[in-house]
This record gives C-alpha cells, sequence and structure tokens, in this order.
C-alpha cells in the first residue's frame, strides 16, 4: 500500500469519499470559505474554468460563529450548490459546523482529502494540491508553472487595499514577515519560507507522510510546511504572486488580520527583530551542526539559557545516547523545528531587544536586502 492510499484509509476525514466527479481535470483547488461573499468564489470559479481545474470549495463555520455570520455563509453555499459550473464542487461543512478549535485547519483538511481521493482515482491529473482564500485573485501562471516532484511550494504574494491606512499598514506587515524569512535563510535554517495558506501547493505524496493538514483555527499552514519540510522540501517561488486583499479580521486569533489590528492601533514605528538575534540564531546552528559531530554542545551561557528554555536539557542526552552521528544531525534540527526557531526568536528578544522594523533594515549587509526584496513586491523594495 503506497502512503497516498494508506494515508485515505486510516487518517482521510469521513466525508472524503463521499464527494466525487464524473470527469478528469488538470489540478485541484481547494478554498475554504467562511463569511465570504459570492462575487469572490466566482472569481475563482471562472479561474477553475480558464484552466480546466475542479475548485473545492468548503463552505464552513465553527461552531461557535455569530448569527449574521452563520447567515452569509449560509447564503454563499446556496449560492456555490445552485452554480452551474461542473468546475465547482461546493463542501457543506455549515449545516454541521466545524468544532471552533478545529475550524480553518479541519476545513482546508477535508478539501484536500476529498482532491488526494480524486487524485488516487484518476479524476485529478496533477498530483499537486493547490490550496488558497476566498480573498485571492490568482496569476495566469498559478497552475503552469513548473513544480518540483516532491515537497510543498509557497507562491509570492502581495497584498492590496483601496484604504491608504490599511494598506500602509499591510506593506509594514509584509515586510517585518520578510524580514523574518530573509533572516532565517542567513541563520542557515532550513525553515526559512513563508507560511501564509492562500500561496501553498503541497504534493500528494508529502501531504500524505504528514497526514495532512492540522486541525487547527490557526497556524494551519504553519504546522502543515513545517511537518512537510521535515520530509521534503519547501520552496519559494516568487514567480506565481498572488494578489490577496487585505483585511482587518478577528476570525482567527492571530495572523494578517489580528496583525493589522494591531499595526492600526500603533502609534509609534513598528518593532521587528532585533538582527542579533538572528546572528545568535546562525551561531546556534553552527554549533548544532557540530554537537551532531562530537556529542559536544559548545555554545555561549545566555544562547545556552535560551534553548534550555525550549527543552534542549531534557533532549540532549537522548541526542547523544540514541543516535549516531550521522543521524543526530537530522534529529537535532528536527527537533529545532520551524516552531521551536520561533520560540528562540522571541525568547531571543530578552537578550536582544526589538528594535525598529526600517532602521533596521536600512543597516543590513546587502544580501540579507536582497532576500527580503524577493520576497515583496517591487514597490517596496529596500536599497
Amino acid at each position: 500500500m503506497d502512503s497516498t492510499s494508506k494515508y485515505l484509509a486510516r487518517y482521510a476525514e469521513p466525508q472524503t469519499s463521499e464527494h466525487l466527479v464524473d470527469r478528469r481535470y488538470r489540478a485541484a483547488l481547494i478554498v475554504p470559505a467562511y463569511d465570504e461573499s459570492p462575487s469572490a468564489i466566482n472569481q475563482l470559479v471562472l479561474t477553475a474554468e480558464d484552466n480546466d481545474a475542479l475548485l473545492i470549495v468548503v463552505v464552513n463555520a465553527p461552531s461557535n460563529a455569530p448569527a449574521e455570520r452563520i447567515a452569509t455563509t449560509g447564503s454563499l453555499l446556496d449560492y456555490c450548490l445552485n452554480h452551474p459550473s461542473n468546475h465547482l464542487l461546493p463542501i457543506n461543512c455549515l449545516t454541521n459546523p466545524l468544532p471552533r478549535r478545529q475550524g480553518v485547519g479541519l476545513a482546508r483538511k477535508i478539501g484536500c482529502d476529498i482532491a488526494i481521493n480524486l487524485y488516487a482515482q484518476g479524476h485529478i491529473e496533477s498530483p499537486w494540491i493547490y490550496t488558497s482564500d476566498a480573498d485571492a485573485a490568482l496569476p495566469k501562471n498559478y497552475f503552469t508553472h513548473p513544480l518540483s516532484d516532491s515537497g510543498a511550494h509557497v507562491f509570492s504574494h502581495r497584498h492590496l487595499s483601496s484604504d491608504a491606512t490599511l494598506q500602509s499598514a499591510v506593506n509594514v506587515y509584509d515586510q517585518h514577515m520578510a524580514y523574518y524569512v530573509a533572516g532565517l535563510e542567513y541563520a542557515g535554517s532550513q525553515y526559512a519560507y513563508p507560511t501564509l495558506g492562500s500561496t501553498i501547493a503541497i504534493h500528494a505524496t508529502t501531504y500524505a507522510q504528514i497526514r495532512g493538514f492540522p486541525k487547527r483555527n490557526a497556524a494551519e499552514d504553519f504546522y502543515l510546511l513545517n511537518k512537510a519540510a521535515k520530509v521534503a522540501e519547501v520552496r519559494f517561488t516568487p514567480d506565481v504572486e498572488i494578489t490577496l486583499e487585505a483585511r482587518v479580521s478577528t476570525r482567527v486569533p492571530f495572523g494578517t488580520g489580528p496583525a493589522l489590528a494591531s499595526i492600526l492601533e500603533q502609534n509609534s514605528p513598528y518593532l521587528s527583530y532585533n538582527f542579533r538575534a538572528f546572528e545568535a540564531l546562525k551561531t546556534t546552528l553552527a554549533a548544532f551542526d557540530d554537537f551532531a559531530d562530537t556529542g559536544v554542545l559548545k555554545i555561549d551561557p545566555e544562547l545556552f539559557d535560551v534553548i534550555s528554555s525550549l527543552g534542549w536539557q531534557d533532549r540532549e542526552a537522548r541526542f547523544v545516547e540514541g543516535y549516531q552521528p550521522t543521524q543526530r544531525k537530522r534529529v537535532v534540527h528536527d527537533w529545532f523545528d520551524a516552531l521551536k526557531t520561533l520560540q528562540f526568536m522571541h525568547h531571543s528578544a530578552d537578550v536582544f531587544p526589538d528594535a525598529p522594523l526600517l532602521e533596521t533594515i536600512a543597516t543590513l549587509p546587502s544580501l540579507v536586502v536582497a532576500t527580503i526584496n524577493r520576497h515583496l513586491p517591487r514597490e517596496l523594495h529596500h536599497k
């Protein structure tokens, strides 16, 4: 039994096999939709039709959703169910709302599981499962850009808003996220990629290996890619640029929407990571590599305190006693994963306090600035 068949048999959601199609499509695109407008979905349907793709829209609401959002989502479900296109497959996760703690993660998983099943049956040609959101405008090369043979791809994006104040806020947020990825790349982290659910494509085999999207009401994209990076490569693909609507939102506890709300409330320069924290991360990753060879960790006391706060002392002896040097590097870096890396950066702020973002970028090495620019639309590039 291959990994995809095993996944479908053991880990797919119960409703996966209930949704069938009677023709073959080139690719599948999965979009969760909660409190969204029919016009947004219609644009995605047109894109799917132009590319002979199947758009799987998981119309959903969490169990604690307000009545007015249930009503607007119900109107969207009616629209989708009555849409004439055979390129749209609506999934009703509204009649029985999703558990509030599983939310969008479960919605994405249901849609992707259905796509994996249709791929296994030969109804979807591409092994790549595309995921996005209702507020996304997809470029012409979205389905045609060459992808690799495993792992995941993260496409580039730009946020747009007709509101100048909101556009200014989202520009700051995008620069902050690009700076974070560039800092990780500078440090040599294998987790140096953006994590935005509307910009991900994942290979069916990789998806099956990691047992699909985590059932979380936020950060499901972060945790999906964190798992994927441990079994295959996650690649940033700048030549495919998705346009997203900049929106202030409280539908999830963290992410772009809540971050924008926070930025709009501030009257001072936006603070981000101190670059010295990325330099400390680079030193720590190099020390881990030496540890893999020697079984001895040589690191400054202040950095040892940071990794100890992440549970290093509980693991160190196991890494030494349980693995040969050839295995140790992999297990150490799997332990010090994207989540541990993010926690390391947060804890490092006690040693290297956060600093104004734009002032920091102005002092960075040119190679780091070039990496930041690679993750931003041209109008936000730094010299």
